[in-house]
């Protein structure tokens, strides 16, 4: 009998631009339960630029360290969108059972089609060539946050909410009250990466979508409901 392939998840993360929502900056990596790796990916697409100018400008800096580090290289849409599906299709040819996620997939799995029309001038491009389960590991890692979560975490900005960023989660998964967020692809998906892994290894269900319009939305606000914060009062940490 043939062993049964590992899962494999493809932790998406893009940046994008100021007023379109283009993504100029692409990043994956294709990882087990176990964190062993399939496959990666991290491009900055060369004609986002053309359509507009980058949220996070004050990072541009960043990119060329990461160009001369060979942690990120220039491509087109149509190559980066050709190489991560070649990545997917080829898992699932071997067998594996592949889920597309992100850190807030529903921002990510709209706005990667939606770049892909935007710069083909094709309105209907899709950027999956191939079916593909889909999964949001913020609400996934939200179904099994400790509750203690609730006093360690930063408040949200009104007070009376706790912060479920990213960068909010990491800081807790990893007791590093200080980590901030790079908001730089690649980056990003390492730390979105470790909080899979930490989601998947508490062997909760799975929030599993066939298309991104399925995912669940406020999912800030019903992971404060499963920690028991209503929102009615201000926290305490958020009490200076």
């Amino acid at each position: 009998m043939t062993a049964k392939k590992p899962t494999v998840f493809f932790v998406v993360d893009i940046e994008t631009t100021l007023k379109h929502r283009v993504a100029f900056d692409i990043a994956w990596k294709a990882i087990d339960r176990k964190g062993r790796e399939y496959g990666k990916g991290s491009y900055v697409i060369r004609e986002a630029f053309k359509l507009d100018v980058p949220f996070f400008k004050e990072k541009l800096g960043f990119y060329f360290d990461d160009a001369y580090a060979k942690l990120i290289q220039p491509a087109s849409i149509i190559e980066v969108q050709k190489e991560f599906n070649t990545q997917v299709s080829t898992l699932q040819q071997e067998g594996h059972r592949t889920i597309g996620c992100a850190y807030n997939s529903a921002f990510d799995f709209k706005y990667l089609p939606e770049t892909l029309q935007k710069i083909t001038g094709n309105s209907g491009a899709q950027w999956l060539t191939q079916p593909m389960e889909l999964m949001d590991i913020w609400d996934f890692w939200g179904e099994s946050v400790p509750k203690e979560y609730v006093k360690i975490a930063m408040a949200s900005a009104s007070g009376k909410y706790v912060s479920t960023s990213a960068e909010s989660a990491y800081r807790f998964e990893f007791m590093l009250p200080d980590f901030e967020e790079r908001h730089i692809a690649w980056h990003d998906v390492q730390i979105e990466s470790e909080i899979l892994l930490k989601a998947l290894a508490r062997r909760k269900k799975m929030p599993i979508v066939n298309s991104p319009k399925d995912f669940t939305g406020a999912v800030w606000k019903k992971i404060n409901t499963r920690l028991g914060v209503d929102g009615k009062t201000v926290l305490p940490q958020a009490i200076h």
